[in-house]
């Protein structure tokens, strides 16, 4: 992958349900791509690669988008709605399928996003944290 920037995929039915992660991630130098569904978001993977891809779209009802992803060489997270909130869930670390890891709260997170952008980062290119 290219060093340039931090290519991020971000999945959600409407770009406002992203924007606030979208503009976190930005500030910290990602290119962020927007796919407002799941079969729109396999179509951008054919055109660009990704280190990393948030969804809040639920992946179990897309089996062949899933080994798609797993064969990529990203990061994979989707979002599961709960009562108090939003649990994060790793489906892929670095194209390795990591089903099974425990889901992830709302600052974890972000401190996981925060390694992802770091470890991907250009040597010698700081930026302020995602927090």
């Amino acid at each position: 992958m290219d060093h340039e920037a931090i290519r991020v995929l971000l999945i959600s039915e409407t770009e406002h349900g992203c924007s606030n992660l979208r503009r976190k991630l930005e500030a910290r130098g990602c290119e962020c791509r927007f796919g407002s569904s799941l079969l729109e978001a396999a179509a951008l993977f054919g055109k660009s690669s990704f280190h990393l891809v948030i969804s809040t779209i639920p992946f179990h009802q897309y089996d062949q988008l899933l080994i798609k992803l797993s064969q990529l060489p990203s990061t994979v997270f989707q979002c599961f709605m709960v009562e108090d909130g939003c649990w994060w869930l790793p489906l892929a670390k670095d194209a390795r399928p990591c089903m099974g890891e425990p889901a992830l709260r709302a600052n974890e997170f972000m401190g996981a996003l925060e390694q992802i952008v770091q470890k991907n980062r250009p040597k010698g290119k700081m930026v302020a944290g995602v927090r």
